[in-house]
């Protein structure tokens, strides 16, 4: 027997086996189930997260509207809207506020809110105003939020920080109640 039919009946063999085709399907389908499984979870915590984000600075403006935090500072601001965004990991610690005037009529939407860098520790350069009465209030939060899986799809749909984090920012504004 020569070595070429040899190694035909050997493949003819191999070929009308069939055990083991369920692994070929298993090492096909697992990996994208796993990442679509990995993503599902993660844009999950982000939205949980950016949602109550987003809720904490609409009720910690609501406080500010109703005269119930005073003084306003960047700091009672920041644990105020801490206070209500619950599910935010280490909120106080990562959170940026910025409160500025704004003119409503000639209104630009500014550029995308800064947030804290990551690397040195260190604030943006924002403003942070209190304003005058009846002056139209822009308030914007950011905080960088580490993704869970930084290898899923997920990451590279939002918007990401230079550090690789996710950036998560909400704004809101109020008209500054007159003083009477």
């Amino acid at each position: 027997m020569s070595i070429l039919s040899k190694l035909r009946s050997t493949s003819r063999r191999f070929w009308q086996r069939e055990d083991g085709t369920s692994t070929i399907e298993f090492v096909v389908i697992f990996p994208a189930f796993a990442m679509m499984m990995m993503g599902g979870y993660e844009i999950g915590y982000y939205t949980v997260s950016h949602t109550m984000m987003d809720r904490g600075l609409d009720l910690a403006m609501r406080d500010v509207r109703l005269g119930k935090l005073s003084p306003v500072t960047a700091s009672t601001l920041k644990h105020s809207v801490c206070d209500y965004a619950k599910y935010v990991a280490n909120c106080e610690a990562k959170l940026h506020i910025a409160m500025e005037p704004v003119d409503a009529v000639g209104f630009v939407a500014p550029p995308t809110a800064a947030c804290l860098d990551k690397t040195t520790n260190a604030a943006p350069n924002t403003t942070f105003e209190d304003g005058d009465e009846n002056e139209l209030m822009l308030v914007r939060a950011c905080i960088n939020v580490e993704p869970i899986f930084p290898t899923t799809w997920i990451g590279g749909a939002l918007q990401p920080s230079p550090t690789g984090d996710l950036v998560m920012s909400t704004t809101a504004a109020f008209v500054n109640e007159p003083n009477t």
